[in-house]
């Protein structure tokens, strides 16, 4: 409404500092229809105004609006040249305020500038030390798996070393397989076995118990590279399937000589590309056999 708009308008004069219009008195002469006119109208308020520093009764830093220059407005300017000469002769005026304003302005856009560094660089730094804390925590985790898993392997590894078939006496030669382990660090063993009552997985029990090379994790294979063996999973319940879909091997079923000396290499697990470039490599093979 028009009495909220006149309130707001005198709040915002009596903080700006801004006086009130006022109209040119005019001559006893003047004609009552001219007053009667001349009553409705409001002068335009022109006045220029800038943000200024203060300090408050706190003791804090504020900006205020403050007035630098009022038109009087009678009349006021009836052109936008009459308004820019104005203008230009109160900047002329005020050449020190105006050098002042414009180097305020320059420290107020530093100021934003560092304001949203320091904002930005709080962020990133937050940002890299949640990234920190989420792969610290992900390090303890794994290093906590890697000690459990550890521990079960030692545990594993004692069960393994107790559970080992008895070895043969030395006078004793029939039905007995001597095996010679040959590891890639140069180191070498040796130990018997019953063929009939031992399997290849009793190898394997026996690297990983006395050697400390998880069972799963290698792969034997005779001198000249014609067998090869793995650690092959053995389930309770496959005792009694017939065709059951592992295979524990006797030694005496193995196809090796009494006296077998066996290479122990560990199995490296083929990374996804070099996956991918083999089966690219067999698809070629193909194309070229058809």
């Amino acid at each position: 409404s028009e009495e909220n708009n006149s309130k707001d308008t005198e709040g915002a004069m009596k903080r700006l500092g801004v006086k009130p219009p006022t109209s040119r008195s005019k001559g006893a002469s003047s004609s009552s229809k001219k007053k009667k006119s001349a009553k409705g109208a409001v002068a335009p308020i022109l006045a220029i105004v800038h943000p200024s520093s203060a300090v408050d009764s706190s003791g804090k830093l504020r900006v205020v609006p403050r007035v630098l220059a009022q038109h009087h407005c009678r009349p006021p300017p009836s052109s936008p040249e009459t308004l820019i000469a104005w203008m230009t002769s109160i900047r002329k005026r005020h050449l020190r305020e105006y050098a002042r304003l414009q180097h305020a302005r320059k420290e107020m856009e530093l100021l934003r500038e560092r304001s949203e560094g320091y904002a930005s660089s709080m962020k990133e730094d937050k940002a890299r030390e949640e990234k920190e804390e989420r792969e610290l925590q992900l390090k303890r985790e794994e290093e906590e798996r890697e000690l459990k898993r550890k521990a079960e392997l030692e545990e594993r590894r004692k069960a393994l070393l107790e559970g080992l078939p008895e070895e043969p006496e030395a006078g004793i030669t029939e039905g007995i397989m001597t095996i010679a382990l040959r590891f890639g660090d140069g180191k070498r063993d040796q130990r018997r076995f019953v063929t009939g009552e031992s399997s290849v997985n009793d190898v394997f029990n026996w690297i990983d118990a006395v050697h400390g090379l998880e069972r799963e994790k290698v792969e034997l294979s005779t001198m000249n590279g014609a067998k090869k063996f793995v650690y092959v999973e053995e389930n309770e319940d496959d005792d009694d399937t017939e065709g059951g879909g592992n295979d524990v091997v006797l030694l005496e079923d193995a196809g090796l000589g009494k006296m077998t000396a066996l290479r122990v290499a560990e199995i490296v697990e083929a990374s996804p590309e070099e996956e991918g470039g083999s089966e690219d490599v067999e698809e070629e093979s193909e194309e070229e056999e058809e």
